[in-house]
């Protein structure tokens, strides 16, 4: 038997495809990429209270790195000073050591009268009588 293809000649119809019902993301995204920002009143006062939230936000970001400027600034000039007091007490430190020394003590006391002992002390003991 030979392959027969049959044909048959039936008019089109046209049928009507109901559109395809789409996520509401999918429409904003839509808008979004097709630049359509038709923003009613009532859509506008409701994003007022977000928008004053944002504007929140972005205050207290400012204000805190401005705070955080400040903090590294007293830092750094805190520093500066923990510096200057350790060389300042490093160098009377070393001073008072040098003039601590023997020979500084009897020369400072030279100027008063005193002398240096010449002879070394003795320890003086009292005998009991039994």
């Amino acid at each position: 038997m030979a392959n027969k293809i049959i044909i048959e000649n039936k008019p089109e119809e046209l049928v009507e495809e109901a559109p395809k019902e789409t996520s509401r993301l999918t429409n904003t995204m839509q808008k979004v990429a097709d630049f359509d920002f038709n923003i009613s009143r009532d859509g506008m006062l409701k994003q007022i209270p977000f928008a004053l939230f944002i504007v929140l936000l972005l205050l207290i970001h400012i204000w805190n790195a401005h705070n955080v400027e400040k903090v590294i600034r007293r830092t750094d000039t805190l520093n500066r000073e923990i510096k200057e007091l350790r060389s300042e007490y490093i160098s009377i430190l070393s001073e008072l050591m040098s003039e601590s020394k023997q020979s500084a003590v009897a020369a400072k006391l030279d100027t008063l009268g005193i002398k240096e002992l010449t002879t070394p002390p003795f320890k003086i003991t009292q005998n009991s009588g039994n």
